[in-house]
């Protein structure tokens, strides 16, 4: 059994990082302004929290909260987009199709089978994950699952610092440490 298939299924950031460290695929702390020349021209999915955000103190969805972060998952995508990356959110897409309207029955917001099996397409045509520092994308199952997926595959996993100036918030500091610069090559085997 390959390493990729011993990750755990709830978040491990520590593991992950020890374990892919110097690999290339999982690169930490990258600007966004590096992680945009790495991937200009490129299709990347962004991995961003939502279960967790989009709810109410009861645990229901609430139809602000998911607009609220699918309104941060979208202003990552337009950073993307104005450095030349085409990043694709699953969480503004979903978010649409969610608020066309809130109360049916028809897509339920909170199905994680469903949701995750939705995104696997869009997961498999992109050539990196990023993930952008915002609160909560630590616990968030959405993300790691992204990740995990990612890496299996031997897609990039990129983690974009947090800007002092920006309120995105800081992303935790994760042991080991070392700096991973973003390359443009992908692992052998990996989508190019």
């Amino acid at each position: 059994m390959s390493m990729h298939h011993r990750l755990p299924t709830d978040p491990d950031w520590p593991q992950l990082c020890a374990r892919y460290a110097g690999s290339g695929l999982l690169q930490r702390d990258v600007a966004l302004i590096d992680a945009a020349q790495a991937l200009r021209g490129s299709l990347a999915y962004l991995a961003t929290p939502y279960a967790l955000q989009s709810t109410d103190d009861g645990g229901r969805w609430c139809p602000s909260s998911s607009s609220t972060a699918a309104d941060a998952a979208a202003g990552w995508c337009s950073r993307f987009a104005q450095t030349g990356v085409t990043a694709v959110s699953p969480v503004v897409q979903a978010d649409a199709m969610l608020q066309r309207d809130p109360w049916s029955d028809a897509l339920d917001p909170l199905d994680e089978h469903f949701w995750s099996t939705w995104c696997r397409p869009l997961l498999a045509r992109c050539d990196a994950v990023l993930i952008p520092p915002l609160p909560g994308w630590e616990q968030s199952a959405g993300v790691w699952a992204a990740a995990r997926a990612a890496v299996t595959r031997q897609t990039r996993v990129i983690l974009i610092a947090a800007e002092p100036e920006g309120p995105q918030g800081a992303a935790p500091d994760f042991a080991p440490h070392p700096q991973h610069p973003v390359s443009s090559h992908q692992p052998e085997g990996g989508t190019p």
